[in-house]
C-alpha cells in the first residue's frame, strides 16, 4: 500500500494543536491542506468537524494576514528624522 493510500485517523487535540500552533504564514496553507484532506474523509456530522473547521479558518487567516505573535506596538521614543 502506498503512503498516499493509507487512511490516517483524525489527530487528537494535542497533535492538532502542535500542527496548527506551529504554523507560520509561510507554511499555513500546507498545514491547511493536510487538515482539509482529513475533513474531506469525515462525515459531515462528525463530532470533531467544528473544531477542524475552526483550525482551517485560523490557518487561512494566518496565510493571508500573517500573525503578530501577540506583540503590540513598541513603546519607543521617536528617533531623529533622517531628512534635513
Amino acid at each position: 500500500m502506498a503512503n498516499s493510500e493509507h487512511i490516517y485517523d483524525v489527530p487528537d487535540e494535542d497533535e492538532l494543536a502542535q500542527l496548527v500552533g506551529a504554523a507560520t504564514p509561510h507554511f499555513a496553507l500546507q498545514a491547511r491542506d493536510r487538515i482539509m484532506q482529513l475533513v474531506e474523509t469525515l462525515p459531515a456530522d462528525h463530532p470533531r468537524m467544528p473544531e477542524l473547521r475552526g483550525h482551517l479558518a485560523r490557518l487561512e487567516h494566518i496565510a493571508s494576514s500573517g500573525e503578530s505573535g501577540g506583540q503590540s506596538d513598541l513603546d519607543l521614543p521617536t528617533g531623529a528624522s533622517l531628512s534635513v
